[in-house]
């Protein structure tokens, strides 16, 4: 069984320095792992050399490293290849679309580290990570609230703040949730959720779009702000954080709220029902689109979804055609 957990950082000067510069140098290298694949498979093709794999692909782009590279992280150039790789089996699967090249304009910030061996990934006393081609340590915010392997470490950046995401490896235990009581879930617009328990008790869940007002409006202002600024001057920078702050703020809020509501359903309630909504349909609706949005109905039921699964409990999704005012 595998958890996770993203904690916030707190890094120097110097590490966050080197993060920046990892965060672009893991771009540089998926694109040239890309283009290595792609004229691998050419070659291929012709019956000029084997088939392209992770280790030939990884092999050539060591190969050909140029002497500034060799400031960077090693760990960065395995997983930038082993990211290329994964992305051509999902594309050869058909679960996801042919890997394009990353635009630096539309980087995202991160960088991953995987379980070599003991000291790749180390947790210290004192809330201090240890990472491998690091000699200093970070200072992480909050400890690991689970006791088990560290298989992998995320280091990404959303706006001005920088968080280490862990997986980490724990034993498989067996739940017996022995409570039998059951409830249905109603999601909407006014009221984020509608539960109907086993009680007769309809209890209303608020959204939280009214309290947020006042951080949308920020972000409206920030973004007509950003579309006057010259692309990447040291303005049209300070106003992208702030922009992506206000945007970490929201989301922090909301995952928040719809985690402790939907701890407070799994630990009450072993039977759930849920609707299964066409909620891209219901986004054609130009009046409605935007508060549909806003609820996150896709989160509820994810978190729903898995904490269920780790509780014991029972998730039933209806489909959304069953007639059920006329059951």
């Amino acid at each position: 069984m595998y958890k996770s957990q993203k904690i916030e950082l707190r890094p120097t000067k110097s590490i966050k320095l080197i993060f920046d510069k990892n965060f672009s140098y893991s771009r540089y290298i998926y694109n040239k792992s890309l283009e290595t694949w792609n004229d691998m498979y050419k070659d291929y093709t012709a019956g000029k050399c084997k088939a392209p794999t992770y280790n030939r692909v990884r092999d050539k782009v060591k190969r050909d490293k140029y002497e500034w590279e060799e400031e960077y992280l090693k760990m960065v150039l395995e997983t930038s290849v082993e990211d290329v790789s994964s992305a051509f089996n999902m594309f050869f699967k058909k679960v996801g679309k042919f890997p394009k090249f990353k635009s630096k304009r539309k980087q995202s910030d991160t960088i991953r580290f995987f379980r070599k061996n003991e000291y790749s990934i180390q947790v210290k006393s004192g809330r201090l990570l240890k990472l491998q081609g690091i000699k200093d340590l970070v200072k992480m915010k909050e400890d690991i609230r689970f006791n088990g392997t560290i298989k992998e470490c995320t280091i990404s950046k959303k706006g001005s703040k920088y968080y280490a995401s862990f997986i980490i490896e724990l034993p498989d235990v067996v739940v017996n949730n022995k409570n039998t009581d059951y409830c249905g879930i109603d999601l909407g617009v006014k009221d984020l959720l509608i539960i109907n328990g086993d009680d007769g008790l309809f209890r209303k869940y608020k959204t939280l779009n009214t309290q947020l007002e006042p951080l949308y409006k920020k972000i409206n202002y920030y973004q007509k702000v950003l579309s006057r600024k010259i692309y990447n001057s040291n303005k049209y920078n300070l106003t992208r954080t702030k922009l992506n702050n206000t945007w970490t703020r929201i989301t922090n809020i909301k995952n928040d709220y719809i985690h402790k509501l939907t701890t407070n359903i799994t630990r009450r309630y072993k039977y759930i029902t849920i609707e299964d909504l066409a909620v891209g349909n219901m986004m054609k609706n130009k009046h409605l689109s935007k508060a549909i949005a806003q609820q996150n109905w896709g989160q509820i039921r994810e978190f729903l979804r898995y904490k269920s699964k780790l509780n014991g409990n029972i998730l039933i999704t209806v489909d959304r055609y069953v007639p059920s005012l006329q059951i």
